[in-house]
C-alpha cells in the first residue's frame, strides 16, 4: 500500500489528528542541556510533547524544554518553565501547555497529563532538554507534530 493510501487510512482511523509522531527512546538524564529532537527542512507545529519516566527521579532535579533554532534563524526560547521532578515515579507523565511561561505539567507526580492546549511553532534546529539532575532518572519522549513547510522533518537526536 502506498504512502498516500496509508495516510488516508490513518486519517480515517483518527491517527493523524495530532500530526506525525517521532519517538525518542528512553535516556538516562544528565546534568546539562542537550538535544532530544532535531528539526530539519522547515518549520513545524508541535501539537503535543509527552515525556514518560522510565526510571524514577528521587532527588531534587528540575527540567525544562527549550526550542533552539539553527544559526541565523532566530533566538533560543523556552517552551515551558522549569519543573521540579523529584518524586516522579516510573510511568509518570510530563507535558507542556504550549505557553512558554507555564511550567511543564503536571506540577506533581501523576500518571495522567492534560493535552497541550496551544501549538508551538519551532524553526529548523533542535528541541532541547535542560536538566540539573542530581542522581538517577530517565525519560522517554514522544513528539506529535505537523509540518508547516514542505520538506520539514523531525528525528530523535
Amino acid at each position: 500500500m502506498g504512502a498516500w493510501f496509508r495516510w488516508i487510512r490513518d486519517l480515517w482511523l483518527g491517527r493523524r489528528q495530532l500530526g506525525q509522531t517521532t519517538e525518542r527512546p528512553t535516556e538516562t538524564l544528565i546534568a546539562n542541556t542537550h538535544d532530544i529532537f532535531t528539526i530539519t527542512g522547515g518549520r513545524i507545529l508541535v501539537t503535543q510533547i509527552l515525556g514518560q519516566f522510565t526510571i524514577a527521579c528521587a532527588t531534587a532535579s528540575s527540567i525544562q524544554l527549550i526550542a533552539n533554532p539553527a544559526a541565523l534563524l532566530g533566538t533560543t526560547r523556552n517552551m515551558c518553565a522549569l519543573l521540579l521532578v523529584n518524586g516522579f515515579q516510573v510511568g509518570d507523565l510530563l507535558g507542556i501547555t504550549g505557553v512558554n511561561t507555564d511550567a511543564m505539567i503536571p506540577p506533581a507526580p501523576s500518571g495522567v497529563v492534560e493535552g497541550q492546549t496551544m501549538g508551538v511553532i519551532v524553526q529548523i534546529g533542535a528541541i532541547q532538554l535542560l536538566c540539573d539532575l542530581i542522581g538517577p532518572g530517565s525519560i522517554r519522549w514522544t513528539l506529535k507534530w505537523i509540518p508547516i513547510d514542505t520538506g520539514a522533518a523531525v528525528a530523535a537526536a
